[in-house]
């Protein structure tokens, strides 16, 4: 490897910025040193404008001037007398940090020294190596003789009184030292391989002016990681090398990465990168990822405290992504594997799992007589009633780990879309959808294409920010899918494409092609992209691959296997492409033929993935006839991929987190193992003539894998979600909740008082946060917490207060299943696009959100404070950590429904008691960072659970598959949460007074709490509805009476459920003013029926048009009060607040 020039009469310091960083945790320590290095403690203290350390003279040492090396500070001023010149402090540090020289100085070199096998280190000797530093003293374990022992030491003091001149020379030994990093043969290699990821290349001079400020910030990023794995080097050749000064590389990499970024570089695109350099490169990078990986966020904590150091708040996060062995996995691969057999709970558990009054696809799963499908359910659907007291499960992780992994990118997106508007007023767009969606392809360029934007007035800084955060996203998924064992993926996470982007086909692009080109050239133009393969394979075996490829992502079937066919394109493993060639039903023996041909590659072509993926030329044109115009057109393959990234990076995000839970749980590594899981249980079931409900238990869990895995409910497997009938459907619902969801935040009243309820009064007021300071940040489209506890709790995934942003309208989504659907250029994109960000408004101004989050907030920052308190009270009381045996049996049920059985809770009690942070005697922190992994997994678990169900949310297990398609959701829109209580709430809480024989007054109190609150949130909605009506008092008298307020306070409790319709369904033939007949929030009918809200839109819009044709026609007709509120009810807004005080005075006006 031939050595670069450097210019070392050039100082690179002498070009500094006040934004170059010193960043000493990028890559932490594995065993760290009880010193940090002088040089890098006297740098890091003289930016935080410390005094730098003293040094200790306690100790006398054959060294002379110096008193003390195991805590050495010669720093007592910026630059002191040294022995050193600059130019002899650079050639002793080319000894010290330069791999090249120091490998060179020791490579071959004789020891010189024979064993000496009587030879034992004298007390003296040990005593004496105490003295030196502690990275310095494994040097003297080498020692073969007496003779050598003291050769060591010379060297020691030597090696010590060069570093402590070099330190002496203040800044000018800092750049020597970092001069010297630099200019190694091993850097420049690594740098120059790592020029498609923005490397600097070769730097023989500086330029006099900085250009390129911005860039050479992402170069000292990746600089560090270069340095940190040249120093393991120098580590591991030079034993009297500090082993921290792995942290002084990252450092080092940081403070001089900048200005490399600025120094010549050279240009990837026309400079071949060597083989050699791209093998030494793999195989430094691989060391370095192996390396980062065996730290211990524990230790690094230990050591920044030790050294009152700042954690990189990157690096933190980095090592939360860093998953735990899941205890709660199958493995049906393996008959007799212990981990398939179904837990057996408490009669009252197991009566409540499988009882005949619950309709949900858990419970039905329950009952399986197939012990195997009770196993999947307890792995990947949590139990609406009685928990999972096996731990963590598919679904509920899949949430989490989304929350974690998008929240940065959803949170922020709003900000740069406004960016955007405000920095392009002048541009003419047709539509809002039209905005967002240049707005979306410009992002995606972008992120893929970072270089062509450096001088871009269309790109704003906040969407530069938000690009970064789209990268984390991706990186992020793609290293918690690599830890789960799923084919291929750990492969991909260590050939990671730089700015990655899926090129995903769009089905609604390829679909209009075909419609205007016809199939057979759309065909060519897939041809024509992987023209490279059809000599190998054959005419016909080669028309055969294309026909089947286009017939796929043509067909609505595609939708939710885009993520794959991505892979397949952009390279992979070669599972995966032979995963997506079995999709195409090819024969094995033309599977084999195209993926022999894929293997031998075309020779060509340097890119590391060439050989694991379908070889497309995505951007190959091939001219064809538009059958409808005549003219004739250029397309490429890439013409009909998706450009929107958002919906990309949410596509992927949630199709390869579900597939990393699919093996993570159910030990799924692709998608060949799940059908032939399926298909045995089938085979299994068909052959049991007792077992009548196989293919009901058989689609269950396809309905469960398709909605952890982003994919199409199998009830709709064969409709088009762009077709007309569904987006209709999809539309009336939206279209119903802007008419009704007006004043829907009273309804979160009962939900608030239920969260009082479970963490208790004073602890509420303890945990209480301003009402005002939630609706600002709603206001600023930007959610971040002051509060520690509750950035603890959303770093780990639990929701407290994210759905709104999570949730946000950024295109189409296939309703509550939250699939992001592509564009298909019809007006119909536009319309359901200002639906959604229409629901949002609403949402906003009902207090929906604003309640919502204020609820998860109360319930995650309360319950983390009750436990906490009552943790530590225990403790104290009791004198150990083993603590769940101390709890009343009410509060051992609702733990158990967490995950938290006695193993798991004493666990989290441990580590509450060492890690809990108050201040003043109030609770500040969780400490979560500080806790052991499994301890940490097992808490966020349990306060995700019980915020889902305080705040209910549901998932699919709560609700009967036959639920899950857009035309069955119309019959139960705003109904969801009714079905959701009955299992979260209503069964729950009989389950809990089941087990502790009706003595738990906490669930008693959560009963009469909610209804407390429904009934006061009523009554103040009730006043405020008042105003505007001629009969206001009268209306109120009849509202608010002890009767109606009992009837509404069940009604609209959390766990009344079905109860109050199924009573008002009941006596709807035989009364007329029923019960519950105007408690719904919506105002429309509580019997099952007609309080459909499509139902109740069709029957207005009936009623309405026959009464303004009468009253156009018929003059003695005259509307009265309900005819005209029927006609206003159809108006979107129409019982917000204030709107619905304007059309009380409407009413009296044109009603009799």
């Amino acid at each position: 490897m031939s050595r670069e020039n450097l210019n070392v009469e050039v100082n690179p310091l002498e070009e500094k910025s006040d934004k170059i960083e010193f960043t000493v945790d990028k890559m932490g320590l594995s065993n760290p040193a009880q010193t940090i290095p002088t040089d890098v403690d006297y740098f890091l203290r003289k930016k935080q404008e410390k005094k730098p350390l003293k040094i200790k003279k306690d100790r006398k040492s054959k060294l002379q001037g110096i008193q003390d090396y195991s805590e050495i500070d010669p720093f007592q001023s910026e630059e002191a007398d040294s022995e050193f010149g600059f130019k002899e402090a650079l050639s002793k540090a080319f000894e010290i940090d330069n791999l090249f020289v120091s490998g060179i100085s020791n490579f071959g070199k004789e020891d010189g020294y024979a064993i000496d096998f009587d030879f034992v280190p004298t007390e003296e000797m040990i005593k004496g190596i105490d003295q030196y530093p502690e990275y310095i003293r494994n040097a003297f374990y080498d020692a073969r003789s007496e003779e050598h022992f003291y050769d060591i030491e010379k060297q020691v003091q030597e090696r010590l009184k060069t570093e402590e001149e070099i330190a002496k020379l203040g800044w000018k030994g800092f750049g020597a030292r970092m001069i010297a990093a630099v200019a190694d043969p091993a850097a420049i290699a690594l740098s120059v391989a790592t020029l498609p990821f923005g490397g600097y290349g070769a730097y023989a001079t500086v330029p006099s002016k900085i250009m390129r400020l911005k860039r050479a910030f992402k170069f000292g990023a990746i600089v560090a990681g270069e340095n940190a794995v040249i120093e393991a080097g120098l580590v591991g050749l030079d034993k009297y090398k500090n082993p921290i000064d792995i942290q002084y590389a990252a450092l080092a990499g940081f403070t001089l990465g900048s200005p490399a970024g600025w120094i010549g570089r050279v240009n990837a695109k026309t400079n071949a990168v060597p083989k050699d350099i791209v093998t030494s490169y793999k195989k430094l990078d691989s060391a370095a990822e192996k390396y980062k990986q065996t730290l211990e966020l524990q230790e690094i904590q230990e050591f920044a405290t030790k050294h009152n150091l700042d954690l990189n708040p990157e690096f933190i996060k980095n090592k939360r992504m860093i998953l735990t062995k899941e205890a709660n996995s199958m493995n049906p691969k393996v008959v007799d594997d212990p981990r398939n057999a179904p837990g057996v709970g408490t009669y009252w558990e197991e009566a409540f799992k499988k009882t005949h009054f619950r309709f949900d696809i858990a419970s039905q799963l329950n009952r399986s007589p197939d012990p195997i499908i009770k196993r999947f359910r307890e792995t990947f659907v949590n139990d609406p009633v009685v928990g999972n007291t096996r731990g963590d499960t598919a679904i509920d992780w899949k949430n989490r780990t989304q929350y974690q992994t998008m929240y940065d990118y959803m949170n922020y997106r709003e900000i740069a879309l406004r960016s955007f508007k405000n920095a392009n007023k002048d541009v003419s767009f047709k539509s809002q959808f039209d905005i967002e969606e240049r707005f979306e392809a410009l992002m995606s360029d972008l992120k893929e294409f970072p270089d062509r934007f450096d001088m871009s007035n269309e790109i704003t800084t906040e969407m530069r920010k938000l690009s970064s955060y789209a990268a984390k996203a991706f990186d992020d998924t793609l290293d918690i899918v690599a830890q789960t064992g799923r084919e291929g993926w750990d492969e991909i996470a260590g050939r990671r494409v730089p700015n990655y982007v899926p090129h995903v086909h769009s089905p609604s692009k390829v679909m209009r092609a075909i419609d205007d080109y016809g199939q057979d050239q759309v065909e060519l133009v897939f041809a024509n992209a992987l023209r490279d393969m059809k000599g190998d394979l054959g005419d016909k075996l080669f028309t055969r691959m294309i026909k089947r490829i286009v017939g796929k992502i043509s067909n609505s079937r595609y939708y939710g296997q885009e993520t794959d066919l991505a892979r397949a394109f952009q390279g992979s493993n070669i599972a995966v492409v032979r995963e997506f060639l079995e999709g195409l039903d090819l024969t094995e023996e033309q599977i084999q033929i195209i993926l022999n041909k894929i293997q031998k590659g075309s020779g060509n072509t340097l890119d590391p993935n060439a050989r694991t993926r379908l070889p497309f030329q995505l951007n190959e044109r091939i001219d064809i006839k538009n059958n409808k115009t005549g003219t004739i057109d250029s397309l490429s393959v890439k013409d009909l991929t998706d450009r929107n990234l958002t919906r990309l990076l949410k596509r992927y995000n949630q199709q390869v987190l579900g597939a990393a839970a699919m093996a993570r749980f159910g030990n799924f590594k692709n998608n060949k193992e799940y059908v032939d899981f399926l298909q045995e249980v089938k085979e299994r079931g068909e052959a049991n003539p007792k077992y009548k409900n196989i293919y009901r238990d058989v689609e269950n869990i396809e309905v469960v894998v398709s909605s952890l895995t982003g994919k199409q409910s199998p009830l709709e497997r064969n409709g088009d979600p762009n077709g007309f009938m569904r987006r209709a459907a999809r539309l009336a619902q939206d279209y119903n909740f802007l008419r009704l969801f007006g004043q829907v935040g009273f309804a979160q009243g009962a939900e608030l008082y239920q969260a009082v309820s479970e963490v208790g009064l004073k602890t509420f007021l303890e945990a209480n946060p301003g009402f005002k300071d939630i609706l600002n940040k709603l206001r600023a489209g930007e959610v971040k917490f002051d509060d520690e506890i509750l950035e603890e709790l959303r770093s780990q995934g639990v929701p407290v207060g994210l759905d709104k942003f999570m949730h946000s309208p950024v295109g189409r989504l296939d309703n509550e299943l939250d699939i992001p659907l592509d564009s298909t250029g019809s007006t119909l994109d536009a319309t359901e696009l200002y639906a959604a960000k229409a629901k949002r408004f609403v949402a906003d101004i009902s207090f929906l959100n604003p309640m919502t989050m204020y609820s998860q907030i109360i319930a995650g920052r309360g319950l983390a404070l009750k436990i906490s308190n009552n943790v530590n009270d225990l403790i104290k009381k009791h004198k150990t950590t083993k603590v769940f045996n101390k709890l009343s049996k009410g509060d051992q049920v609702r733990y158990k429904y967490f995950g938290w059985n006695e193993k798991e809770f004493n666990e989290i009690a441990d580590q509450i008691s060492k890690h809990s942070v108050y201040k003043d005697g109030k609770y500040q922190g969780i400490g979560l960072d500080s806790w052991t992994p499994t301890a940490r997994s097992h808490y966020s678990i349990g306060m995700q659970r019980f915020i889902d169900r305080v705040v209910q949310r549901n998932d699919v297990g709560v609700m009967n598959r036959w639920f899950t398609s857009d035309y069955a959701r119309i019959l139960t829109q705003f109904r969801t949460f009714t079905l959701g209580s009955y299992t979260k709430q209503l069964m729950n809480r009989l389950y809990v007074l089941a087990e502790t024989r009706g003595k738990d007054f906490h669930t008693y109190s959560a009963f009469m709490a909610s209804m407390i609150g429904a009934v006061q949130f009523y009554a103040v909605q009730s006043y405020i509805n008042s105003f505007g009506r001629s009969d206001q008092k009268q209306y109120l008298e009849k509202r608010l009476s002890p009767e109606n307020l009992a009837k509404i306070g069940f009604l609209r409790s959390s766990w009344s459920s079905l109860i109050p319709g199924a009573i008002d369904t009941a006596l709807y033939p035989f009364m007329d003013d029923l019960p519950f007949s105007y408690g719904r929030n919506t105002e429309i009918a509580s019997q099952f029926f007609s309080g459909i809200p499509t139902v109740n839109l069709v029957s207005s819009t009936f009623d309405t048009t026959r009464n303004l044709t009468k009253l156009a026609f018929d003059p003695t007709y005259q509307a009265s009060k309900r005819d005209v509120q029927q006609g206003l009810s159809l108006i979107a807004l129409q019982n917000a607040l204030i709107i619905k005080n304007i059309n009380n005075i409407i009413v009296d006006e044109l009603g009799e």
